[in-house]
């Protein structure tokens, strides 16, 4: 009996190691995040150019925690010609945090959010003025 826990947790222990992130561009954005910081998703981004920038384009929602302070990475591929920008909407379609300053022209590699009330936001990943490109958005709980 003792054998057959053993081996069932080795198999458990294969699975979750298996499930963890190979790609590259994932690996190298988690360390953006910074110590003593949780992974909990990441968000692959690959769009073609826009035939004129406006409402970002790609979309996913995801439930945030009151009380949690999220940091929200993100990365561009070597290839990529423009630079991963993200916006995060209330469920009211309200703008509480963007990594773009629209009066600036300044990105961010990464915004933290404190969220202050749980419920489902939207992200909006794009690419600066509507370019082209691929980049990963990854999400984190920082403690």
């Amino acid at each position: 009996m003792k054998k057959y826990f053993i081996i069932l947790f080795l198999l458990a222990a294969g699975i979750l190691v298996k499930g963890q992130t190979s790609d590259p561009l994932v690996s190298n954005c988690l360390t953006t995040a910074g110590p003593g910081s949780k992974y909990l998703k990441d968000f692959r981004v690959q769009l073609g150019k826009a035939p004129s920038a406006g409402e970002l384009r790609y979309k996913a929602q995801m439930s945030l925690w009151k009380n949690t302070k999220y940091r929200f990475s993100l990365c561009n591929a070597e290839d990529s010609k423009g630079k991963l920008i993200l916006s995060i909407k209330d469920n009211a379609n309200k703008l509480v945090l963007s990594s773009f300053d629209q009066k600036t022209g300044k990105t961010y590699p990464y915004v933290d959010f404190i969220c202050n009330k749980s419920g489902i936001y939207q992200l909006n990943y794009d690419f600066v003025d509507g370019q082209q490109g691929s980049g990963v958005g990854v999400v984190s709980m920082v403690k």
